[in-house]
């Protein structure tokens, strides 16, 4: 078996007209595809497809996975989610390597907003992952 590339991630959530407006108009993702009859939508992210699946009785507690969305500007992100009422949860981090800040959309599902401090984003992360190796190496 050989992978070739990665078709989506999905997000499961209670109210999908809820979260499709979330992250169509609270995040600006390009909304490619909606349909209450299929209890799915998804969002262009540039070098992924972002779905959601909606519909779905949710436990109280999410522990599933995260996914983080490139941004320009992370301190920025933050105040302008935070201006809309978006849940966040602490403050930007920057660890050197990158700064990010997680977010909770509307089922509690948690995102992250990344940067890079190398300014690469998507696939190419070698270079960030080979100053990240070098930090570690030599403290």
């Amino acid at each position: 078996m050989k992978i070739h590339s990665t078709d989506f991630v999905m997000l499961q959530v209670s109210d999908l007209r809820r979260a499709a407006e979330f992250y169509r108009e609270t995040l600006g993702l390009p909304q490619e595809i909606y349909s209450e009859e299929w209890k799915w939508a998804e969002f262009n992210c540039g070098n992924v497809t972002l779905a959601l699946h909606g519909g779905v009785k949710l436990p109280e507690q999410i522990a599933g996975g995260r996914v983080a969305f490139a941004v320009d500007d992370v301190h920025g992100a933050y105040a302008e989610l935070k201006s809309k009422g978006v849940r966040v949860v602490g403050q930007p981090v920057d660890y050197g390597v990158c700064c990010a800040v997680e977010i909770l959309d509307p089922d509690s599902n948690t995102v992250i907003l990344h940067k890079r401090a190398d300014g690469t984003f998507g696939q190419s992360c070698e270079d960030a992952w080979n100053i990240a190796q070098q930090t570690e190496a030599h403290p």
